[in-house]
């Protein structure tokens, strides 16, 4: 063999390895699934919404609190992944977030309440059809999920000014990537989507509906010219027009089908088992061509069915969960919504009845909700429990997420009765937590903002505790078995 063949050899080999690993990679990249329920369907009358966390299994995540803080003229905010800057306001405002561990792949912050009552909850990763991205293509440097909840939460005081200032920096700097994504506040839900390197659409998400969403785009016609309840970014028609892409109804661009890539099956599987979930009389099949974003459901959705639906499993359909690379594309196996992909799941409940500064409940698993229970944080907390400090990118014994991981991994290879059991002291645990909310709702909406914050950060203090020792109970029963 010649020099010239063992280099196109290599080159080749390289190539091919190269396939394999992204073949392998792509099994865990685009699995978050995010739900908004309206707070006229609740049974409590606040807006609920969360996501999954998914990439993929053993990836650190941490709880904690970012102080108000007076900024330099010149500071500047950098995402060492991509070389993104944003130039920093004089002040930031205090925020809760749940970072991940590793700030030269992103910081990732995700979701959280700021000092002001506002809320962000990002993102569900997409992407444009190829037309799409020709024409207008995702910015190398431009803004990203890594970076978004960082440069946004702690500059704006309504979910309105939210949503404005997220469209600003897609205007100027760009995105790197398209997602969905939640800005809210105790008066508006807005509903963002994220297409191309500077096309979105927002919407003020209604009281009455619900929604599933995986990791594609699913608005359908709206209204670009109801300034009160739609952002939009102005070429969003002549983006898709250029690209040969643009589909109108009525008179108005159908968003999904104009940006969308085709409907695959692993995010039909989610949000097929996600609405029949959270309604079980929803008229629709398996091979639906796709499912409305805005759902209807004939009863009230609660906390409980919001939990277990970012559990679910495909229980009483039919199908088996993918929980593995070996179970994909095996004939009844599908992709869950409840999978093994979660670093952390949170649900958050908008309530009226509480001060803006508080903002609502914040309930927060780490690692995947399956086996993992949810734990409920004021929104203007200043401090969590030094169980969720933990930056290891190995296992930590004292690190709510690593517990949580492991017990997660034991259970998903136990028999049914273990994970049962497990599952019921969870459940039980929730329900109990439930309910003591109500009460403790009344008493914090009468204290003032330091008293507040001083009974909200004891018993956010008090309940990580709680919670970790139980997982960590758990962990120590299943590792004597």
């Amino acid at each position: 063999m010649t020099g010239d063949e063992k280099m196109k050899s290599k080159k080749t080999l390289f190539f091919l390895i190269l396939i394999v690993l992204m073949t392998q990679i792509s099994v865990y990249i685009f699995a978050c699934t995010g739900i908004i329920v309206g707070k006229n369907l609740t049974t409590d009358g606040s807006f609920i919404f969360g996501r999954n966390e998914d990439l993929e299994p053993d990836h650190n995540k941490t709880f904690v609190v970012h102080e108000r803080k007076k900024n330099k003229p010149g500071d500047v905010f950098k995402d060492e992944s991509n070389g993104f800057i944003y130039k920093l306001p004089a002040e930031s405002f205090k925020y809760t977030a749940l970072p991940d561990v590793t700030p030269k792949d992103g910081i990732f912050d995700e979701a959280g309440f700021n000092e002001y009552g506002v809320i962000i909850d990002a993102t569900v990763s997409a992407k444009a059809n190829e037309k799409i991205q020709k024409i207008d293509p995702y910015v190398e440097n431009g803004l990203a999920e890594s970076a978004l909840t960082s440069v946004v939460l702690p500059y704006v005081k309504t979910a309105r000014e939210g949503v404005m200032h997220l469209a600003q920096i897609i205007k100027t700097q760009g995105a790197a990537e398209g997602n969905t994504l939640v800005i809210a506040d105790k008066n508006e839900l807005w509903y963002i989507e994220i297409y191309s390197g500077h096309q979105f659409v927002a919407i003020k998400y209604p009281d009455d509906k619900f929604s599933v969403f995986p990791n594609t785009f699913f608005l359908g016609t709206v209204d670009l010219n109801d300034k009160k309840n739609v952002v939009a970014s102005e070429d969003i028609e002549n983006v898709a027009k250029k690209a040969g892409t643009y589909i109108a109804e009525n008179g108005k661009i159908h968003l999904t089908k104009s940006y969308a890539p085709p409907f695959e099956d692993r995010d039909r599987s989610r949000q097929f088992s996600g609405i029949l979930s959270l309604n079980p009389d929803a008229k629709i099949t398996y091979n639906d061509e796709r499912y409305d974003f805005l759902q209807s459901a004939n009863k009230k959705i609660s906390l409980q069915d919001v939990m277990k639906t970012l559990r679910n499993r495909f229980e009483g359909l039919g199908y088996k969960p993918e929980l593995s690379k070996a179970d994909k594309g095996k004939d009844g196996y599908k992709y869950p919504i409840g999978n093994i992909n979660t670093m952390e799941s949170h649900i958050f409940q908008i309530k009226g009845t509480l001060p803006n500064e508080i903002g609502g409940v914040m309930w927060l698993t780490m690692a995947a909700p399956k086996f993992s229970p949810y734990v409920p944080y004021y929104g203007n907390i200043t401090a969590t429990d030094s169980s969720y400090h933990n930056t290891d990118t190995k296992y930590n014994e004292n690190s709510f997420y690593w517990v949580a991981d492991n017990v997660n991994d034991i259970l998903d290879k136990s028999d049914s009765k273990l994970q049962n059991n497990f599952l019921s002291k969870i459940k039980s645990y929730e329900n109990k937590k439930i309910a003591e909310q109500a009460q403790l709702d009344k008493k914090i909406a009468k204290m003032s903002a330091k008293e507040a914050q001083k009974f909200a950060n004891e018993l956010a203090l008090k309940n990580g505790k709680e919670a970790f020792d139980m997982v960590k109970s758990q962990e120590k029963l299943l590792k004597n078995k």
